[in-house]
């Protein structure tokens, strides 16, 4: 099943890089394949969709749904060879790619003017820090 996600995810971060820049298409589908035997290939089939993120004029719900299925290759390809009952797709791994691209989505909604984000955003870092470190201690401890 790892593999099967980590191909599925490779092509379809393929199909991402294709709409947004289309002769960047190959050189990805080229390192993503390669990805599925070698991990570094994997790393630059990512990269290079930063790249094209980055130097294109993409929204924000496009440069998120690449950044899941990045997220999605880079967890399967990197256990496609683990041990058997490794798991890279669990409930909190989805469920934080999920939260994260939502957030950045949500945050590029609000006004860029605003004077007061430089303040807000620390804090911001630090309870959810807190909730997150307060949820695996709570789960370690068996409450």
């Amino acid at each position: 099943m790892t593999r099967f996600l980590a191909v599925l995810a490779g092509l379809l971060l393929t199909l991402g890089v294709a709409l947004v820049l289309p002769w960047v298409a190959a050189p990805t589908f080229a390192l993503a394949v390669a990805g599925w035997r070698w991990r570094v290939s994997a790393v630059g089939a990512v990269l290079v969709a930063l790249a094209v993120l980055a130097c294109t004029d993409t929204g924000a719900l496009v440069a998120g749904a690449i950044g899941v299925v990045a997220t999605t290759y880079l967890l399967n390809t990197a256990t496609v060879s683990a041990p058997v009952g490794v798991v890279p797709t669990t409930v909190p791994s989805v469920a934080g790619a999920l939260v994260f691209t939502v957030a950045a989505g949500v945050a590029t909604l609000l006004p860029a003017g605003l004077s007061w984000m430089p303040i807000i955003a620390p804090i911001t870092v630090i309870l959810l820090y807190a909730l997150i470190v307060r949820g695996l201690v709570d789960e370690r401890s068996g409450g």
